[in-house]
């Protein structure tokens, strides 16, 4: 259903008629417990800004509403990470971002960026970061800025926008994530942690009071999934400080076999024994290696799945969250209703309709979870059983050569490091076995979560509190 838009009183229509700001080295403030959105069209032209976004970029309500959102860009901010903010937008999947605005009057303020598609064009909520990371990001736009500054005096602006997206990705890999997507479910999740920790800090003098108790218990109940994430976090980067290795070793493994194969090709009739060896060497090496291979992809789906549920589980919250702050705007009188393109009950219905698929999403993947556990849990005993055979060609090789003159030295060799590859194998096998084995409960743990969940969303959807929820699923 797309949204209805209003008549409204003539206002600049164009960035060109406003006076750009000066930049200036002065935060325009916010709290870590005020959340901000907007809606926009498809061109990005906001239709409705709620008071805290309003008051924090300094503006008039009528001179946001109609209005471009670059309005609010600050020029330190790379062009490249708004194209792949768009990119990933215009493709239909949502999308997080560090972001650096700039107010009315020139000062500045970050927030992480969480945008959505919704009916009619986009939702974006904003929160305040703080971590570590942020302040590491803020490092890396500013390298990332000046090398784009760079390329376009050598190229033109398409080459030079391409130039600086890869030199970001470079730069992000550098800090261990394999691509954005992984970056930006990470970075959200790092300042989803900050944030609960600062409001504990700050107590019960922020907390609200909503008349909505079905969505107060959905967003309580967010709030224990989102504290639990760090469990999920551990898994996945154990697994992928490992997953490269499994790789390798069956590099390793088939390397050896072949240089036993190719050595064997020399032996006399009188060493037919090694040569069977060094055959059943190689026929091992190419089971392991579909074996290596398949835990692999199960490790990378897994690591895929918890960034899915950690992305959406945030995403709902925030979502939630904003939905109850925002209903207490319109309870205590907000004025920005007046020059808004499209109703506050509009709003109000895309708010909605915004974290109840997102919920869905988080307890469709939750279930898929301990399926994941248990098919590397079985991935590991594949492979054990792999290196106990490899073990025993490793024994039965030694016996022969040591039976044998010089020629067998290159054997020695290659057993000698075989048995090595299998000890520092079995070392990391046991980590993530052990890994696994501590987590079953986690799986238990969130399949709890996914039932509570199931309930929250029932009970949310067919709710009577809200006219809005009862036209979108009537709809």
């Amino acid at each position: 259903m797309q949204a209805a838009t209003k008549d409204i009183p003539d206002v600049k229509h164009k960035i060109k008629d406003f006076e750009i700001p000066e930049p200036i080295n002065m935060e325009s403030p916010f709290t870590y417990d005020e959340l901000f959105f907007s809606v926009t069209d498809p061109k990005s032209t906001i239709t409705y800004a709620n008071d805290v976004f309003v008051r924090i970029s300094k503006y008039e309500p009528q001179e946001v509403i109609g209005q471009l959102h670059k309005l609010i860009r600050h020029p330190e901010m790379p062009r490249s990470v708004f194209k792949i903010f768009w990119d990933l937008l215009k493709s239909n999947r949502p999308v997080a971002a560090y972001v650096k605005n700039m107010a009315k009057d020139g000062t500045f303020y970050w927030v992480m960026a969480l945008a959505f598609p919704c009916d009619g064009g986009y939702l974006s909520i904003r929160l305040k970061p703080g971590s570590d990371l942020f302040r590491k990001v803020e490092n890396i736009y500013r390298d990332t800025l000046a090398f784009e500054k760079e390329q376009e005096k050598l190229t033109d602006k398409k080459k030079a926008l391409h130039a600086s997206e890869e030199f970001l990705i470079e730069k992000l890999n550098e800090e261990g994530f394999s691509d954005y997507h992984q970056f930006m479910w990470s970075a959200l999740q790092t300042e989803m942690t900050f944030r609960e920790d600062q409001l504990k800090t700050i107590g019960d003098s922020v907390q609200s009071e909503c008349s909505n108790k079905d969505l107060t218990e959905l967003k309580e109940l967010l709030t224990s999934v989102v504290a639990s994430l760090d469990s999920l976090k551990e898994i996945h980067e154990t697994l992928m400080e490992h997953s490269g290795y499994l790789i390798s070793l069956a590099r390793s493994i088939m390397l050896l076999s072949l240089n036993a194969q190719v050595g064997s090709s020399k032996l006399t009739q009188n060493d037919l024994s090694l040569s069977v060896v060094a055959e059943k060497m190689g026929e091992q090496s190419f089971d392991g290696e579909e074996k290596l291979r398949e835990m692999q992809n199960n490790v990378h789906g897994l690591s895929e799945l918890i960034g899915e549920i950690s992305f959406d589980t945030i995403s709902a919250k925030l979502q939630v969250e904003m939905t109850i702050n925002f209903l207490e705007e319109l309870a205590g009188g907000s004025k920005n209703n007046d020059h808004a393109l499209i109703t506050s009950d509009d709003s109000i219905r895309i708010l909605y309709s915004s974290f109840m698929p997102g919920i869905q999403n988080v307890i469709d993947h939750i279930g898929e979870l301990p399926v994941y556990l248990r098919k590397l849990m079985s991935g590991v005993k594949a492979v054990e059983r792999f290196l106990l055979v490899l073990k025993f060609i490793h024994i039965t090789g030694k016996v022969e050569v040591a039976r044998m003159d010089e020629e067998a030295n290159s054997f020695s060799t290659t057993f000698q490091e075989l048995i090595r590859e299998v000890n520092a194998a079995e070392k990391r096998l046991n980590i993530l076995s052990n890994l696994i084995e501590t987590h079953q409960s986690t799986g238990k743990q969130y399949l709890r979560f996914r039932d509570r969940l199931n309930r929250a969303g029932h009970q949310i959807r067919n709710s009577t509190d809200s006219a809005a929820v009862e036209e979108k699923f009537e709809s």
